[in-house]
């Protein structure tokens, strides 16, 4: 995957970090986001990945940042914020069952389902950083792992719910990514199938909360109206959640 930006920006240092990180971390957030719609899309501001086993990977971690803050953030001497967020041990459809037997999935256990699909589901993606005017490469990160369009979306469907009334731009940023992910992706209603049965109907019934519903859409025009590079046409995301969502 080859991204554009400028040289010594956001999107050649994260990619020169993540050439540097241990193979075993899936890139997820905004620039996993990038790799899967192509550009343009808004700007990252730090990498988030997931992993299994984070105990085994910080001594190389530690190593590699200049700062640790807790113990799953880490800061690079270019600026750049490594979050790292461990998956459970169990598969995805281990996880839901298991919260199921007790009255789930909630929202929060719902995230961790999502978060531990999205990680045994990343595919491999060489990540290269050109520069926008001359097409010169900056920077390159081979055989890294990244989460799938399918992952980001249930990932994102999840956590939107738990920005309510905490940091309403985060939200925002979702809905927004989460509608270039279907404009763009390629989503299919077979990828949505492969979801854990919980993760995906509430998968579903969002989306069509958010896209197709008039009432739904209209809070997610006042939501992402700040992004306008490109503007989301959302009559196009109705359709296209319509499409992959036919029950």
């Amino acid at each position: 995957m080859v991204l554009s930006g400028r040289t010594g920006g956001t999107t050649h240092r994260e990619v020169q970090v993540l050439a540097s990180l241990p193979r075993e971390l899936a890139l997820i957030g905004g620039l996993a986001v990038l790799c899967r719609v192509g550009v343009p899309h808004r700007t990252t501001v730090d990498l988030d990945v997931v992993t299994r086993g984070l105990a085994t990977q910080d001594r190389a971690l530690r190593r590699l940042a200049t700062t640790v803050t807790d113990p799953s953030r880490y800061t690079f001497d270019d600026g750049v914020d490594l979050d790292v967020i461990e998956v459970a041990p169990q598969s995805a459809e281990e996880v839901e069952q298991a919260f199921a037997a007790t009255g789930g999935p909630t929202d929060l256990e719902l995230s961790v389902v999502a978060h531990t699909w999205a990680h045994d589901h990343a595919t491999v993606l060489d990540v290269i950083a050109v520069d926008d005017s001359t097409g010169k490469p900056l920077a390159e990160a081979p055989g890294r792992l990244v989460a799938t369009t399918v992952g980001l979306v249930a990932m994102k469907v999840v956590v939107v719910p738990l920005r309510a009334g905490l940091r309403s731009e985060k939200r925002a940023s979702d809905l927004y990514d989460l509608g270039r992910l279907l404009s763009t992706g390629r989503l299919r209603s077979v990828d949505l199938d492969r979801l854990p049965p919980g993760l995906r109907s509430a998968t579903v019934q969002r989306l069509v909360e958010w896209f197709v519903d008039p009432a739904g859409r209209d809070r997610t025009y006042r939501a992402v109206r700040r992004f306008d590079d490109p503007v989301l046409d959302l009559d196009e995301l109705s359709d296209a959640v319509e499409a992959i969502t036919p029950e």
